[in-house]
């Protein structure tokens, strides 16, 4: 036996009769076979909020305290529900911490795009590739991966660029709705630069902002060479560019915690430093998850706990299908890690979000910072950094922007960014639960999509309908 196995094997035990002793307490009902399930892993804080409860309507439990989660937990809250926000580690510490904060419909597309070939899929095996999927991980990737391909094709990219198109027609008001409640994150209506050195890929992309029309994307402006030097002196490489007006950006650490700090103000309970494990129910409605809820991070140290609602929303991004399957649910999201470098008091002057198309990377201007992102990454659900990667980007910073990585102080980070093989995220109930939701798979658009995700799911779930066509992320398309 090694080392410690024995240990493990005997903590696994008291943990397994510390859960269901907790699924069992409080409740008439026994736990449905099949609705518990045991996770072990590395838990968070273990610090509950202090709120009180507002609404005694319709409780619902969202896992993920994410900005999906967030949004999904406002506008449940805005419609009159009572919410509790559970959150395994810090309340926007995941992928919503350190990408890029874009909002931009204008690049709002599926991931997997027509002229995908198994030649360019090869090539991902290469770590110093943009797109890079480890060969360790190719087994379990296989099917998903025959999926993806499937959806490399011009009528299904076409399909689901009206899609996001359509979920993206309420984002600018929901956004600007944000603020005027009160919420005072960072926000910037600056536009966007698309750049690019081939003009033909310019058109294309050109073409298909202009059928996506100037009410949802904005005008746009073809800058030439020394149009785009002027716009922005410090960009290297002799590019050509496409400005859209209509994008915006966001500061993703402030806009998920003025969310955390409205929903607090309103009275929702947040619950961080619990992870939940398992569920337990009757029938087929879910009545209770069991967490783990670890003080100070320690795991070894926690306690069982149930958190009773009527209503269950799984948004743990790369991590919901681990909630979803011993539900019975199938979701085929995959962790794409997406890496980024935020340097303090950069010496560069940016005055909008770029994307340089050439190097697949992009760079984001914030108060006092400037943020390299881009890259990524298949390895399966860890948060492994790779320095191969981070210095990806730091070739391409320093070939088009190199002032982004000179300032006062460096931070790099790795996310998991949740990826579906159709590109779309994954927004409805979880087939065969009436009372159990699930938002997830929103791949690099989670900030663009918050707002309107959660304001459609919370439609479909107290309404029974939403203003915006769902049919197209309903999750049963993958049962």
């Amino acid at each position: 036996m090694e080392p410690g196995r024995g240990r493990a094997a005997a903590g696994t035990e008291r943990l397994r009769y510390e859960i269901a002793r907790a699924a069992r307490a409080g409740a008439a009902e026994a736990a449905a076979p099949g609705l518990l399930r045991l996770r072990t892993g590395p838990a968070g804080r273990g610090h509950r909020h202090a709120a009180s409860r507002k609404h005694s309507r319709v409780r619902v439990a969202v896992i993920g305290g994410g900005v999906i989660g967030l949004c999904a937990a406002h506008y449940l809250e805005s419609r009159g529900a009572e919410v509790v926000l559970v959150e395994r580690d810090e309340v926007g510490g995941g992928c919503s911490k350190g990408n890029g904060g874009w909002v931009c419909p204008s690049i709002s597309r599926p991931l997997p795009a027509p002229g995908l070939t198994l030649t360019s899929l090869r090539w991902m095996l290469r770590s110093d590739s943009p797109l890079y999927i480890k060969p360790s991980a190719m087994p379990r990737l296989l099917g998903w991966l025959w999926a993806f391909r499937r959806h490399c094709n011009a009528e299904s990219y076409r399909a689901g660029v009206a899609a996001l198109a359509a979920l993206n027609a309420a984002t600018d008001r929901l956004y600007r709705g944000l603020a005027k409640d009160g919420m005072a994150f960072e926000r910037a209506e600056s536009g966007t630069i698309l750049a690019y050195d081939d003009e033909r890929e310019l058109r294309q992309t050109e073409a298909l902002l202009a059928r996506l029309g100037e009410e949802r994307v904005g005008p746009v402006d073809v800058l030439d060479r020394d149009a785009l030097a002027q716009a922005e002196p410090d960009l290297g490489g002799g590019l050509i560019g496409l400005r859209v007006r209509g994008d915006t950006h966001v500061r993703p650490e402030s806009l998920c915690a003025e969310l955390a700090a409205s929903l607090e103000a309103c009275g929702v309970e947040i619950r961080t430093g619990e992870r939940v494990l398992g569920f337990t129910g009757k029938g087929d409605r879910v009545r209770a998850a069991i967490a783990w809820a670890a003080p100070s991070g320690d795991a070894a140290h926690g306690r069982p706990v149930r958190i009773d609602a009527d209503t269950f929303v799984l948004a743990a991004g790369a991590e919901t299908p681990a909630l979803a399957e011993p539900l019975g649910g199938e979701l085929p999201v995959q962790a794409g890690k997406g890496y980024s470098i935020t340097v303090r008091n950069a010496r560069v002057g940016l005055s909008q979000p770029l994307h340089v198309t050439p190097a697949r990377i992009g760079f984001t201007p914030f108060r006092g910072a400037v943020r390299t992102i881009g890259t990524m990454e298949f390895s399966g659900l860890n948060l492994r950094l790779d320095r191969r990667r981070i210095a990806i980007l730091e070739r391409a910073a320093r070939r088009y922007l190199p002032g982004a990585l000179e300032g006062t102080e460096r931070v790099d980070w790795v996310g998991m960014r949740p990826v579906t093989p159709d590109g779309l995220p994954a927004i409805g109930r979880l087939p065969g639960l009436p009372n159990v939701y699930v938002a997830t798979g929103h791949q690099m658009l989670g900030v663009t999509l918050a707002p309107s995700t959660g304001h459609a799911l919370a439609q479909l779930m107290l309404d029974g309908g939403s203003d915006i066509d769902l049919v197209p992320f309903d999750p049963a398309r993958f049962a």
